[in-house]
């Protein structure tokens, strides 16, 4: 299948996630509701009138967030975390993500921005891959204590003040501040590596190796027997191990995988109910509309209607 599944860029993200119940007074960043830059390399907003959830979606850019107030729960890659006041996750272009569950009065100040835009800078390429590419093994979710978050929030307001305004010389001001809240978001990662963890047992590190392995393997891959050779384990033992960890099967956890690529392939509007069953290697697309159904409720071409 020579087609490439969508990358949304900022323009796109902003108008993907824009509820359609009317425009919302804003208060912070842009105005998401009128005409976006075409440059297209750089925004920062608010989610004030933004849907309360989203499907799966993989988009050409960054983005840093940090919760204000209220709470939700997001999908970044494999991990799926909890958003709360005081807390900055990344969103990283090699990462599908989604959210839900969004309260009333969530409130996210967000910075949307290309690699581009701040390799521009004085900055060396290396330095700028650090600070870009943190480490994978954990959910990309920084819980601040009051000096960070004071200091993030006060960046992100800096930010938007600047852009606002537009004063001379104001993009490369913002470049700078952007790379200065890389930094700050690096010192908390860099914190939360130092905090002590309780010892990893054996079940632990199974199942995190099968998540991992799903995460490699979920399109060819759909079945536990398959990750329990893999991990030197029968199919039973993988099995129960995963229950007591997660509370959860390890067929569900494949599963939940598969529907959650299944979902971003549909909302791309680019891929048939057909080219998405192949793509995730089901043998019969009506194999996969029932295991469609099976999650979201309804069939995936009145999810494909629905999306688009």
């Amino acid at each position: 299948m020579s087609k490439e599944a969508l990358r949304l860029d900022i323009s796109d993200t902003i108008r993907y996630y824009l509820s359609a119940d009317g425009k919302t007074a804003q208060h912070f960043g842009i105005d998401k509701y009128g005409e976006l830059l075409e440059s297209d390399d750089f925004a920062i907003l608010s989610n004030e009138g933004g849907l309360k959830s989203g499907a799966p979606i993989k988009t050409d850019h960054f983005a840093l967030i940090l919760c204000i107030r209220g709470h939700s729960q997001k999908t970044v890659g494999p991990y799926t975390f909890e958003v709360v006041p005081g807390s900055i996750h990344i969103v990283s272009p090699r990462d599908f993500h989604s959210f839900g569950n969004a309260s009333d009065d969530l409130l996210l100040y967000m910075v949307l921005f290309r690699k581009e835009f701040v390799a521009s800078t004085f900055i060396k390429e290396n330095i700028l891959e650090t600070l870009l590419e943190q480490p994978g093994e954990h959910a990309p979710i920084y819980h601040l204590d009051k000096r960070e978050f004071a200091a993030i929030r006060g960046l992100f307001e800096k930010i938007e003040k600047e852009y606002r305004q537009a004063h001379p010389f104001y993009l490369q001001m913002v470049r700078l501040l952007v790379v200065e809240l890389l930094y700050e978001v690096n010192r908390s990662h860099e914190k939360a590596q130092l905090l002590p963890t309780r010892p990893v047992g054996r079940k632990s590190q199974l199942v995190a190796a099968f998540k991992k392995l799903v995460e490699e393997h979920f399109l060819t891959m759909h079945a536990v027997n398959q990750y329990a050779e893999m991990l030197h384990v029968s199919a039973k033992h993988l099995s129960e191990q995963v229950k007591q960890e997660t509370g959860e099967n390890a067929l569900t956890i494949i599963h939940k995988r598969l529907f959650l690529e299944a979902q971003y392939l549909l909302g791309t509007a680019q891929y048939s109910v057909k080219e998405v069953a192949d793509k995730l290697n089901f043998d019969t697309s009506s194999h996969f509309s029932r295991f469609f159904k099976h999650f979201a409720g309804v069939n995936p071409s009145e999810f494909n209607r629905v999306a688009n």
